[in-house]
């Protein structure tokens, strides 16, 4: 008789959250918990978070439901919807009743509105000592500005993003795709899970904060470093056709397609040379060594800009992977969609309504991502209350 091994249950299975979010950041914060088996149920007004009509209602051949879209279904998978006024005296008793439910409540409303709910975290850890209260805030939680409002992007440029991103020095330039929203959501469900371990070893709660500033500043934690350690420390970008390394760089093949090449170190300089059939170039006293190379990198940034259209980027590729130097495409995110490596390993995923997502940032052997799509707005109000145990509505 064969026998298979058990599958493990989620790893936060029996996990109760609230979710009190709206756009992006905190609801990543949420949609993790919930990938990881949680129950999360995401409290919205009667008008819905307004993440469901931040685009059309259709992507990519996707049949995304009326009341929704691509923006927030791709932050709120797995999770259940209730809807409740907080503005009304009756609808914030049933909030209370479920706070003294559950293990975890996140939230990204501004601090202000919060207090003016009761929804704070002084008053929500008194009412449930167990609580693990989780608030992705925008610039902070104490400081002067910590009531100030913020989104993805000013975040970035409150931390200095929006020029060490840019590639045009003195020109600041805002990187797409709400990226310091997702990573201070991921960043603080790390908080929460963190902050679960701790109360499994003390039995109480604790409060867990993270903001889109503080984001902005650990993503640029190296250059940081040294800004504040030499005033004439250079933090901007740089342009590709005027690099600091042009080893460090990206180039056009013969097929029109982009290779990137990183070759940081001394160590990477003969390899280099071997893999792109470059040795003479250190005939050049410009380039006869790394250090060399890095002084002259202009002259061959142009060198390589002709050497790199003589062959495709697939051979390229070839040559580098094979020659162990730090190399990729440079993808469009078309490519990305239909790329091999990144389905082999189900980096992307299709929700059950047929939006197209990234999944996790990490992945557990014995643990498979559900697919459920962002919940209707309301849609398990009744199953909610009744199995969450309120008794007020």
């Amino acid at each position: 008789m064969s026998t298979f091994p058990a599958i493990p249950p989620a790893p936060l299975a029996g996990l109760r959250v609230l979710d009190l979010t709206i756009w992006m950041a905190g609801s990543v914060a949420a949609m993790l918990l919930a990938d990881l088996g949680a129950d999360v149920v995401k409290v919205e007004s009667p008008r819905g978070d307004p993440a469901r009509e931040h685009v059309a209602p259709t992507a990519g051949g996707a049949s995304i439901p009326e009341g929704t879209s691509p923006s927030y279904t791709a932050c709120n998978r797995n999770k259940r919807s209730i809807t409740l006024d907080l503005k009304d005296e009756a609808d914030r008793r049933v909030m209370n009743e479920l706070v003294g439910a559950a293990d975890v409540f996140v939230t990204n409303l501004a601090g202000p509105a919060l207090r003016r709910l009761g929804m704070d975290a002084d008053a929500l850890t008194a009412r449930n000592p167990r609580l693990i209260y989780a608030r992705s805030a925008g610039l902070g939680t104490v400081g002067p500005r910590a009531d100030d409002l913020a989104q993805d992007m000013t975040g970035m440029a409150y931390g200095g993003m929006l020029f060490t991103a840019s590639p045009e020095p003195g020109e600041p330039f805002a990187p797409p795709g709400a990226m310091n929203d997702v990573m201070t959501g991921t960043m603080l469900g790390f908080g929460i899970v963190t902050a679960l371990a701790q109360r499994a070893q003390t039995g109480i709660g604790t409060v867990v904060s993270g903001s889109l500033l503080q984001t902005s500043l650990w993503s640029q934690m190296l250059l940081i470093g040294s800004a504040a350690s030499s005033e004439n420390a250079s933090t901007s970008g740089r342009p590709r056709r005027n690099p600091r390394n042009a080893l460090l760089n990206q180039y056009k093949a013969a097929d029109g397609k982009w290779i990137a090449i990183a070759a940081i170190n001394e160590a990477a300089w003969q390899p280099f040379l071997d893999a792109a059939e470059l040795t003479h170039v250190v005939e050049d006293a410009r380039f006869a060594t790394f250090s060399e190379a890095l002084i002259h990198a202009h002259e061959l940034r142009i060198l390589l800009d002709a050497h790199f259209v003589t062959r495709t980027a697939a051979d390229w590729l070839d040559r580098f992977r094979a020659g162990r130097v730090w190399c990729g495409p440079v993808n469009e995110l078309a490519d990305v969609i239909v790329d091999e490596h990144i389905q082999a390993e189900g980096y992307l995923s299709r929700l059950s309504d047929g939006v197209m997502t990234a999944t996790m940032p990490f992945t557990l052997r014995d643990h498979a991502i559900p697919q459920a799509a962002g919940p209707a707005l309301g849609a398990d109000t009744q199953e909610v209350l009744r199995e969450w145990g309120v008794s007020t509505r």
